[in-house]
Parts: structure tokens; sequence; C-alpha cells
């Protein structure tokens, strides 16, 4: 797990809203959150785009395996933006697996 510079140690309180609405806003808006705070907020902060388009790519991994599974997956999908809403309203890092890479490759 690579952090380079998309994951600065100490966000200030803007971003850690807007990345943990990215996150957490899931729970109401399932694709639309982390959308609306990537296309939003992408300029003014690489953590924030790093966060949201993560965000976004796991709600869109999530998508295609609810597909598959006819809608086992969601709650499973879910249970994890949660968990990096919390990880990340706590000031620790956070990746999704397999799409932290994807984000970091699509930002460079």
């Amino acid at each position: 797990m690579n952090t380079m510079s998309l994951t600065h140690d100490t966000p200030n309180s803007s971003e850690r809203i807007a990345v943990l609405v990215a996150h957490g806003g899931t729970v109401f808006a399932w694709f639309l959150a982390p959308l609306l705070v990537y296309l939003v907020k992408r300029n003014d902060s690489r953590y924030v785009e790093f966060h949201a388009l993560q965000s976004l790519l796991w709600s869109a991994a999530g998508t295609l395996v609810a597909l598959a599974t006819w809608g086992v997956a969601i709650p499973v999908f879910l249970v994890w933006h949660l968990y990096a809403a919390w990880m990340v309203s706590n000031g620790k890092r956070y990746e999704y697996p397999i799409v932290g890479d994807l984000a970091r490759g699509l930002m460079s």
C-alpha cells in the first residue's frame, strides 16, 4: 500500500468532512455522495479527490457484485463504506482493498 502524497497526515476539518460525506454518504446516496464530493472538491484537495474516487470505485464494485449475488453483497459493501467513514473521521488512514490502488493509478 503506497500512500504517496495522496493521503497526507493532517487533513483540515473541511477535508475531513468532505471525505466523511464521500464514504458515509453512501448510506443515503450510493453513487451520488462520492460522485458529488469528487466533482466539487477534486481540484481543492488531492486527499479529498483520492478518498472520493476510491469510495466511488468501491460503490461501483459493490454494485457489480450485488448484481451477481442478487443483492446479497450490498450489506457487506455498505459496512465497508461505514468503516472507512469511521476511520477517516478519527483521523486514521484508510484505503479500500484493490480500488485504493486503482484510484491512485487513475490520479497519477
